[in-house]
C-alpha cells in the first residue's frame, strides 16, 4: 500500500509539471499570484509559496490539465489522483507533517473517493454529473481533514461541508471546452476549505450520503449504499486505481496499444487503410465524434485517438494537443466506426475490454483484450522525467524520485518541495 501510495504522488507531480505551460494552467497560476496572501503551501513549476487554499486549486487543475491522472478502482468513473494529492500536499507543507503522514493521507483520501465513485456509478454520470468534480471533494476533505487531525466529529462535519460544494458537470464532453480541467482544482481547493472549516467548529450534514437531500439521492438516479462499506478494513482500494500510458481518457488507452501493436507487427501504412471498428463498452462508444474540434475531443474520442496513433506511429502527450487537426489524423478518423460490442459490455464496469478491427486495402487484421494492462512502476518513473522536463532539471528530477522513494522516512517535506519548483 505504502509503494503504490508513493507511486501515485509521483505520477501525479508528473502530471502537474507537465500541465504547467498550458494556457488553462497559466490562467489559474496567475489569478493565485495576483491573489496573493499567506505564504504556506507550493504550486508546482512556480516560485514562492501561496495559500493552502489557492495551492490546491492550482496544483488540481495542473493535475487534471493534460487527462493523463490516475483512474479509480471499478467500478468508478473518477480520477482521484488529481482532486486528492493537491489537497493532501497544501496542507502537508503548511501543517508541517512527516512523510509518513502524507502517505496516510492519501490512502484514506482515495479509500473515500473510491468507495463514493462506485457506490454512485453509473447513476451520478446519467445525471449529467462529471465524478472527478465531485466525489473528488469528498476524497480531498478526507485527505485535508486527516492531515489536520481533525476529530471524529470534526471530519464528520467536513465530509457534510464537502457536500455541499462537491460539483462539477460532462457538459464539456460536448463542447470540448476548459472547464473540465478545473473540476480537480475546485474538489482539491473545496475539500481543504470543508477541512479548515470543519477545524474551526463549522458543521455540515452528518447524512450528506444517505440523508433525503444527501449525494445519492441528489446526484445519482441509482445508487448501492452498500459499496460505502464494502470490505471496508479488509482491502485497499487505491491498491486497485489504475494508472495512464497516454493522456487520454483510460478507456480509450487499450485501443491505442492496439492499434500501435498491429501497426508495428504488420507494418500498417495510414493511407492504406480502408476502414477502423473499434468496440467498446456502451458509455465510451457514445462518444463518437470522427473530427475534433478541441484538444479535449482528442483526448475522449476513439475514432480522433486511434487516428492520431497511427498517423503518429506514436502517442504519449503532445499528439493529442498538436495533431488532431492533422489532414492525415481527419482522413483516418472519418473511417473510423465506434460501436457498443456486447461481450465487452457484458463485463464493463469491472473490466476495460477493447475489439479493434483494421481493414486494409489487401489485409484484415483484428485484435481483441478483456482489460487494460497493469502499468509497471518502471514506466512510471519515465512517465515522470518525461512529464517534468519542461520545467524541472535531470538532476531535480532524479532526486524528486529518489525522495517520494523515501517518503515514509522523511520527518517534514521541505527536501521534497524545493525540487518541484
Amino acid at each position: 500500500v505504502v509503494e503504490k501510495a508513493k507511486m501515485h504522488l509521483l505520477d501525479t507531480m508528473g502530471n502537474m509539471l507537465g500541465a504547467r505551460s498550458m494556457s488553462w494552467s497559466k490562467m489559474v497560476v496567475d489569478i493565485v499570484r495576483k491573489t496573493g496572501g499567506v505564504p504556506q503551501s507550493t504550486v508546482m513549476g512556480v516560485k514562492g509559496m501561496y495559500p493552502v487554499i489557492m495551492a490546491a486549486l492550482a496544483n488540481g487543475t495542473m493535475a487534471h490539465g493534460i487527462d493523463a491522472d490516475d483512474s479509480g478502482a471499478r467500478p468508478s468513473w473518477a480520477h482521484p489522483g488529481s482532486c486528492i494529492i493537491p489537497a493532501a500536499f497544501a496542507p502537508a507543507e503548511a501543517e508541517g507533517v512527516t512523510g509518513k503522514e502524507l502517505i496516510t493521507a492519501i490512502v484514506a483520501g482515495y479509500e473515500l473517493n473510491c468507495r463514493i465513485d462506485s457506490a454512485v456509478y453509473p447513476g451520478l454520470r446519467n445525471r449529467g454529473f462529471h465524478a472527478t468534480g465531485v466525489v473528488g471533494t469528498f476524497g480531498a476533505a478526507a485527505a485535508a481533514g486527516k492531515l489536520m487531525r481533525l476529530s471524529k466529529e470534526q471530519m464528520v462535519n467536513a465530509l457534510g461541508l464537502a457536500g455541499i460544494q462537491a460539483a462539477g458537470l460532462e457538459e464539456w464532453l460536448t463542447s470540448g471546452d476548459m472547464s473540465k480541467r478545473l473540476h480537480a482544482g475546485k474538489a482539491a481547493m473545496n475539500g481543504v476549505l470543508a477541512a479548515l472549516l470543519a477545524r474551526e467548529g463549522y458543521t455540515g450534514p452528518a447524512t450528506v450520503f444517505e440523508g433525503k437531500y444527501g449525494l445519492l439521492a441528489t446526484h445519482a438516479d441509482g445508487y448501492d449504499l452498500d459499496r460505502l462499506t464494502e470490505r471496508l478494513g479488509e482491502e485497499y482500494k487505491i491498491l486497485a486505481c489504475k494508472f495512464k500510458p497516454y493522456a487520454c481518457c483510460h478507456e480509450l488507452c487499450p485501443p491505442i496499444t492496439m492499434a500501435l501493436d498491429l501497426q508495428k507487427k504488420h507494418s500498417i501504412e495510414p493511407g492504406d487503410v480502408v476502414s477502423i471498428r473499434i468496440g467498446l463498452n456502451h458509455v465510451t462508444a457514445e462518444n463518437q465524434l470522427k473530427v475534433a474540434e478541441t484538444p479535449l475531443h482528442a483526448q475522449n474520442h476513439a475514432a480522433v485517438a486511434v487516428a492520431i496513433a497511427l498517423v503518429k506511429r506514436r502517442v504519449f502527450m503532445r499528439e493529442f494537443f498538436d495533431d488532431y487537426r492533422d489532414p492525415k489524423v481527419i482522413e483516418l478518423g472519418q473511417k473510423a466506426e465506434v460501436y457498443t460490442d456486447p461481450e465487452i459490455d457484458a463485463i464493463f464496469p469491472k473490466k476495460i475490454g477493447t475489439r479493434l478491427e483494421i481493414t486494409t486495402r489487401d489485409k484484415h487484421y483484428t485484435a481483441f483484450e478483456d482489460d487494460k494492462q497493469p502499468i509497471p512502476y518502471d514506466f512510471i518513473e519515465e512517465k515522470f522525467a518525461a512529464l517534468a522536463s519542461p520545467q524541472l532539471s535531470d538532476e531535480k528530477i532524479k532526486k524528486t524520485v529518489k525522495t517520494i522513494d523515501k517518503l515514509e522516512k522523511m520527518s517534514e517535506l521541505r527536501e521534497l518541495s524545493s525540487l518541484l519548483v
